[in-house]
């Protein structure tokens, strides 16, 4: 009786596999049959007017309200569920194969709450290749912007239309060949490719870049050879933007047959300026055996990132934690290839009504402004078209000795030329010290948005001079030492009532840092001995 109720669920297994399994997937590299009908993919487009300037194309790192996936997948279900978590995942499937996605998600325990499904057929699972890209209008709204996909795969390069439809979000398209795993933007008008892009269009090259800023308003193009030497040509496979100020590029030893390659590109980008016209900071992730540790998903406070099982891993994860203070690294492993891992397989969702801010980091060696602090300035607009709170917009700070932090205002600007501009000054300092902060906006519709995603900016503060012109113990600044400064210094240890910063650093008699009964006993015998 065991044998045959074996032998009964070896056979309903298979009929399962067979259910699962789409015998009609596609590698991602072309097949034969492809590569003779590659003229398949110039009569694939479908080019429109581009959208209403000025253009924005959106960031990896931006705020996703979503992430892309394909059935049958091309990554665990542990994965899935890690994504459903906390974001909606949105499935793109057959109607034939939609049940048994229903089912694989409900044995892995998927948060079916955080799932929605968009049928449609697909012809793999590469969707980062395939899947759409988005942009900011001059109107407001998110669109997506098309391409033509680098395969001659129709129904995968109908997929950001069907995503587009479903989300109701407005459509064009540019009939320029490209893939979404060449190709990788800083949200603020900087975009960076392999050649590829330019060798797989008859376009000439200026032609390629004017359509890329006609289309996604990318007026920056770094466009390279690919370093890798490998089939795919992908950018995703070394490279990567962490935020518009911070790039990752792979690092490999000495000896390895494509060291010189891969350190080109790291030092271009390192003497390439970002949107801010500063210097890139470029962060490495070691890659010995060619590790796809570049080939990772950020999605809003997390960072998701392909490990082998290797010695390296940990580095790895390291290398992120360095990069992205505060943001949660998970390591997470699948069926990965140097040429092709997680990044490869999800594309996050962008959240259409977003609170997007932008501020280029402090610094290091920042001077107090005319002794005022250090000057904070952030451009804030709310695509939910429903305001910005008034007061919400602060910048959150602490000195490294600190564990709280405290919070100061920013202003909207009433300078015509700086619209949706808040300006404030995290407060001088009058010792050198790293400064950690963040900005923080809400809106009306309920959004709450920080700058970074997750955790700090750091700095180091210059010291100001605001207090030399101030005598030690003459706490309040009348230019005698008298009782009333006894007073002061006694209320000001006893109840906390500061004067200003300056009051504090005179108040300290002793100079060690702290205010206490000693500082007191020094500033009496200092008024009775002058």
């Amino acid at each position: 009786m065991r044998y045959i109720l074996f032998i009964f669920a070896i056979i309903n297994i298979g009929i399962i596999q067979a259910k699962t399994n789409n015998t009609d997937e596609l590698p991602i590299g072309l097949t034969e049959h492809e590569k003779n009908n590659i003229n398949i993919i110039y009569e694939m487009g479908r080019e429109t007017d581009p959208p209403i300037a000025p253009l924005r194309n959106i960031a990896e790192f931006e705020r996703m309200s979503g992430v892309l996936i394909r059935y049958p997948l091309g990554i665990s279900l542990e994965i899935v569920r890690e994504l459903a978590e906390d974001i909606k995942v949105y499935c793109l499937v057959s109607s034939s194969q939609q049940n048994n996605a229903i089912s694989s998600f409900e044995n892995a325990n998927v948060n079916m709450n955080n799932v929605e499904f968009i049928l449609g057929s697909t012809d793999s699972y590469w969707i980062r290749d395939y899947g759409p890209w988005w942009v900011v209008d001059g109107s407001g709204d998110v669109c997506v912007v098309d391409f033509t996909y680098n395969r001659p795969r129709p129904n995968d390069n109908d997929a950001p239309f069907k995503v587009s439809e479903y989300l109701n979000a407005p459509y064009y398209s540019t009939d320029l060949v490209h893939c979404g795993g060449n190709y990788m933007t800083d949200g603020l008008g900087t975009a960076a490719s392999s050649d590829l892009v330019y060798s797989e269009n008859d376009e000439t090259d200026q032609q390629i870049n004017d359509l890329m800023e006609s289309y996604y308003g990318i007026d920056t193009y770094h466009v390279l050879p690919d370093p890798n030497n490998t089939y795919i040509d992908h950018i995703d496979c070394w490279g990567k933007y962490l935020s518009p100020t911070k790039v990752l590029i792979r690092e490999v030893p000495q000896n390895h047959p494509q060291y010189n390659e891969i350190e080109y590109v790291a030092s271009y980008f390192s003497e390439s300026l970002t949107e801010w016209g500063y210097p890139w900071e470029v962060h490495r992730v070691y890659t010995p055996n060619d590790q796809p540790y570049t080939n990772s998903l950020i999605l809003n406070e997390k960072v998701l990132v392909p490990i082998m099982n290797s010695s390296w891993d940990g580095d790895a994860i390291n290398a992120y934690e360095l990069a992205m203070p505060g943001y949660e690294i998970i390591g997470v492993t699948g069926s990965w290839e140097s040429t092709d891992a997680l990044h490869c397989r999800v594309k996050g969702i962008p959240d259409l009504d977003m609170l997007q801010l932008f501020h280029n980091p402090l610094g290091d060696t920042i001077d107090s402004f005319i002794n005022e602090g250090y000057m904070i300035n952030a451009v804030i607009d709310d695509l939910s078209k429903t305001g910005i709170v008034d007061g919400s917009v602060k910048v959150f700070w602490k000195t490294e000795a600190e564990f709280e932090y405290d919070s100061t205002d920013l202003y909207l600007s009433l300078v015509p030329e700086e619209p949706n501009t808040y300006t404030g000054f995290l407060p001088p300092q009058l010792y050198g010290s790293k400064i950690k902060y963040f900005i923080q906006a809400l809106d009306s519709s309920g959004r709450k948005e920080k700058h970074p995603m997750a955790g700090y900016h750091s700095f180091f503060a210059l010291p100001t001079d605001i207090c030399n012109s101030w005598s030690l113990g003459d706490v309040d600044n009348s230019g005698e030492l008298n009782i009333i400064d006894v007073i002061l210094l006694s209320e000001l240890i006893v109840y906390g009532n500061s004067s200003g910063l300056c009051c504090d650093f005179v108040a300290d008699i002793n100079e060690d840092g702290e205010l206490s009964i000693i500082d007191i006993v020094n500033l009496v015998s200092m008024v009775v001995n002058q």
